[in-house]
């Protein structure tokens, strides 16, 4: 069976309780990793029975209300973070996002991720360097959080008895060093951090649950979660460089954005990567790119385009909207002033939203043409 239902979102130690830093099986001995295991062996994402199922859903909508209770105490525009769980911790995208989230949280957004590595990761870090006046602080735990690069690969962990296969042993111990290095870091940050949501789920349970988010909502169910997280960023998103579930996302607000009722109601959509990540198609001949990508731009805009414009809306107000909140930009001030514009539509959204108002928000009454 699942885990008890909570009556409010996790934290760090009520996840990573039981880690032990030294023992080369630390990493298994989290309530975290506990859970997960139970999860693999009772379906994984299809319950072995509805007994399972149902404990689940009772499980996750305990979390989804505690995330609703949540959102209306504090009440700060919530912008999304998305990005892929593959990017190491020495990579200058990871820096450049975190350096983006201490920005954004020095500004007063509360940002959200989907709580796994790599990009998710880093903008949780710069949340929690963000108090301190000067960015030394964040840059001196970039550099010591580097000493373990990466999140190693733990997909298709268990034996038929659902112990850890032999030959996993070195990346279980690799996930011990990766989190340990993580909580010193951690350490180095204010006893009391600000404030940070991570919506992660237990389907990608094996990835290490990093410890900078203040909050975490975790879900059994993927699709709840995905759901809460592109929902819920009203202020906008922003998306680092991802693979295939960055790619889901983005075509998730690209879907909310097609219905909405008014220019207004449109998120922005932010693409954020100095190498172009989100512009280039290296294998497609583009021999301008330092580094692989995914050319996501001709697609985005016509297709937002089609959707917004009609017989009630200009083409020139639609081009308007789009020039403002469709951006593939790293500069920080031009991100703050568009999240900053969109404010006050996705806090009245939000608001409606977490009273269960969801008809007046246009974006959510999707005829589905």
């Amino acid at each position: 069976m699942p885990a008890t239902v909570p009556h409010q979102l996790y934290t760090a130690e009520d996840l990573l309780g039981g880690f032990n830093p030294w023992d080369p099986m630390g990493f298994t001995l989290s309530r975290d990793f506990a859970i997960y295991r139970e999860f693999a062996s009772d379906g994984g994402p299809l319950p072995a029975s509805l007994a399972i199922r149902a404990a689940q859903a009772a499980h996750d909508a305990a979390i989804a209300d505690a995330l609703r209770v949540f959102l209306k105490t504090v009440q700060r525009p919530l912008v999304g973070v998305m990005g892929g769980h593959s990017l190491p911790r020495n990579h200058k995208a990871y820096v450049t996002i975190a350096h983006l989230a201490r920005d954004l949280a020095r500004e007063h957004f509360l940002l959200v991720t989907g709580g796994g590595p790599g990009v998710m990761e880093a903008a949780h870090l710069g949340v929690a360097f963000s108090s301190f006046d000067s960015v030394g602080p964040l840059d001196e735990a970039i550099g010591l959080i580097s000493a373990a690069p990466k999140a190693p690969f733990l997909d298709d962990l268990f034996k038929d008895d659902w112990t850890i296969k032999k030959e996993k042993l070195g990346a279980i111990d690799e996930a011990r060093n990766w989190l340990k290095t993580a909580l010193e870091v951690r350490a180095k940050a204010p006893s009391i951090l600000p404030v940070s949501l991570a919506i992660p789920t237990w389907l990608y349970g094996a990835e290490p649950t990093m410890p900078f988010a203040t909050h975490y909502a975790k879900y059994f169910q993927n699709s709840l979660r995905e759901e809460a997280l592109v929902n819920n960023s009203r202020a906008g998103i922003i998306y680092g460089r991802g693979g295939g579930g960055t790619m889901r996302e983005i075509y998730q607000d690209v879907e909310r954005n097609y219905y909405a009722k008014t220019l207004d109601e449109v998120t922005p959509m932010i693409f954020f990567d100095g190498d172009k990540y989100w512009e280039t198609d290296p294998v497609l001949g583009e021999t301008q790119a330092t580094t692989p990508g995914i050319n996501v731009h001709p697609t985005i805009r016509p297709i937002l385009a089609f959707g917004l414009v009609s017989d009630k809306r200009p083409k020139g107000d639609v081009e308007a909207c789009l020039d403002e909140k469709l951006l593939f930009t790293t500069d920080h001030t031009s991100i703050i002033q568009v999240l900053r514009r969109h404010e006050k539509t996705s806090q009245r959204n939000l608001t409606f939203a977490l009273a269960a108002e969801p008809l007046k928000i246009g974006t959510l009454r999707m005829n589905r043409r």
